[in-house]
């Protein structure tokens, strides 16, 4: 059991180490404002006045006269929003399984006093809990290719690109409970407090992974966690809008 406890520390302190060396989002926010003010203003001196005088005099086009435009049904386009925009908030909801499938084992103490709650939490997740129990590394790779091509991609909405940064801040955050109650370090720790510290870390995970997926669905942005959402918007720069 030590093995895999182990495997899993080196696995969070090497996400830690990424997320580390990542630039934040604000450290790109100068050169981009230089190189934008440093671009040469276009003067009218290179223009000629004979051209504007030409273009000046050019016959008008009738007003009678009109392009007829094709345009969607405006029913169709109010289905196709609601489409994108549930696909939308069921993506955001999708990297909280990587911080939750991972709270699993704090709450074994719990699905023993209520087994009700292991079919509730477990059962939904267990083809992810399987995956990872054959591929030891898998958890690593997710978090890291979340983060360089969801996080780092500008390309990806917002939307999406805050709650999984928030997720991964969330599976990060496991390293601490974990090296406490890792076999109650060496006998240190008292069996009732490893137990306490379990059931809080579980409580939190979930309270926290329920809330920005309820948030998600009913399309606001899960942004009032205290210090991990302002952790978030260091990484991915803005503010509690949707915009880009």
């Amino acid at each position: 059991q030590s093995a895999p406890t182990m495997a899993r520390i080196c696995v969070s302190m090497a996400a830690l180490a990424v997320i580390a060396v990542a630039p934040s989002a604000e450290a790109f926010a100068p050169s981009m404002l230089v190189s934008a003010r440093g671009a040469a203003p276009v003067s009218l001196s290179s223009i000629g006045r004979n051209s504007l005088t030409v273009h000046a005099r050019a016959p008008l086009v009738s007003p009678h006269l009109s392009l007829r435009k094709r345009t969607a049904p405006q029913n169709l386009g109010l289905e196709m929003n609601f489409v994108k925009e549930g696909v939308l908030r069921g993506v955001a909801c999708l990297p909280y399984i990587l911080p939750m499938m991972d709270s699993l084992a704090y709450g074994r103490f719990l699905f023993q006093k209520v087994p009700l709650l292991a079919v509730i939490f477990m059962k939904p997740l267990q083809p992810f809990i399987d995956a990872a129990q054959a591929f030891p590394m898998l958890s690593f790779v997710a978090f890291l290719g979340l983060f360089l091509f969801v996080v780092r991609n500008k390309k990806v909405p917002r939307f999406i690109r805050f709650n999984t940064m928030q997720a991964l801040l969330l599976e990060i955050l496991l390293i601490f409970p974990q090296i406490l109650t890792s076999g109650n370090m060496g006998g240190l720790i008292p069996f009732v407090f490893t137990e306490f510290v379990s059931n809080m870390t579980f409580y939190a995970i979930a309270s926290i992974v329920g809330y920005s997926c309820f948030s998600n669905i009913i399309g606001e942005l899960p942004c009032k966690i205290p210090v991990i959402s302002t952790a978030v918007f260091q990484q991915i720069g803005g503010g509690a809008g949707f915009d880009n």
